[in-house]
């Protein structure tokens, strides 16, 4: 008798270890499902940066090919825009580019550069289709350099070129400002 319930328990106990190990085998499944989740979307942006990362360097090399002369700097960096400081800034835009104001509305109350066309960074990707495509190069400013690097960025992405960062923001222009239209 004392075998059979011996024989009963051990039964017991294999099907519940039986029954654990199936569950942490399932458990370990799903994890293992999650991990090849995370990683195909990692690889899918990586693939998604380095073909942004080609594109940029493709066309500095287009535009070493036409005859233009991208700075080190940019080639280094992979940016299709450059930095300039106030005293260039001016000549570009007496010469006819265009001036882009990213501030936010409460930023551009003080002032704006004459003639600048405020589109906030917040809204200029649902506002792009407000800024012209003439070929004119474009001067983009903010209070300090960041936000308007970040707009030259994205202009570069959506197919605009000339573009000019203003470093140091308003402040490094250094002509008189009006009032916001």
């Amino acid at each position: 008798m004392n075998e059979i319930h011996l024989s009963l328990a051990l039964s017991g106990l294999a099907v519940v270890l039986a029954f654990l190990a199936w569950n942490r085998a399932g458990s370990f499944g799903r994890r293992l499902e999650e991990a090849e989740l995370s990683a195909r979307r990692r690889a899918e942006n990586l693939a998604l940066e380095f073909e942004r990362a080609m594109t940029t360097q493709r066309e500095l090399l287009a535009q070493v090919a036409s005859g233009a002369r991208p700075s080190r700097g940019r080639i280094l960096e992979g940016r299709l825009w450059d930095d300039v400081d106030g005293p260039r800034a001016r000549e570009l835009v007496a010469a006819g580019a265009h001036l882009l104001d990213v501030r936010s509305g409460a930023e551009t109350v003080s002032g704006t550069l004459p003639g600048a066309r405020i589109l906030p960074i917040d809204s200029l990707e649902e506002r792009l289709a407000e800024l012209p495509r003439d070929g004119r190069p474009w001067v983009v400013y903010c209070a300090a350099g960041g936000r308007s690097a970040a707009a030259c960025e994205f202009l570069a992405r959506e197919g605009f070129s000339g573009l000019y960062n203003l470093a140091g923001g308003i402040g490094a222009y250094g002509g008189p400002l009006a009032r916001p239209q």
